[in-house]
Order: structure tokens, then C-alpha cells, then sequence
């Protein structure tokens, strides 16, 4: 499974609320979410960066909701 896949479907879950802006760590990823508002990115919801938890600089995925 995956990254993606695990993030929507944690979101589906109410396992993960994006609503909650800002950096944290979520299970085995760090994770940085941040509002897209439509003036700015045609889109709005949220995005979230992934990244690996034990380097921080490992860029895994970006997911747009």
C-alpha cells in the first residue's frame, strides 16, 4: 500500500484531520499540512508533504485533497 493510499484512507477513517495545520509526526512520517485557498492555487482543501520521520529531509510524497 502506498503512502497515498494509507493518508486518504486515514482521512476517510477520521484517523487524520487535515484541518489541523502545521507540522507533525503521524505514525512512522512527518508530515506538514497547509490550506490551499483557491485565489492562490486554483484549489481549495488542504496539502500534505510527507516525509520520512527519522531524516526529516526525505521528501516521500505530496498529497493535494
Amino acid at each position: 500500500m502506498n503512502i497515498e493510499t494509507k493518508i486518504l484512507n486515514a482521512i476517510k477513517a477520521n484517523r487524520l484531520n487535515p484541518s489541523i495545520l502545521g507540522e507533525r509526526k503521524w505514525y512512522n512520517y512527518f508530515i506538514a499540512v497547509n490550506e490551499l485557498v483557491w485565489s492562490r492555487n486554483l484549489k481549495e482543501g488542504y496539502e500534505i508533504h510527507v516525509y520520512d520521520d527519522n531524516s526529516k529531509s526525505e521528501h516521500l510524497a505530496t498529497i493535494v485533497i
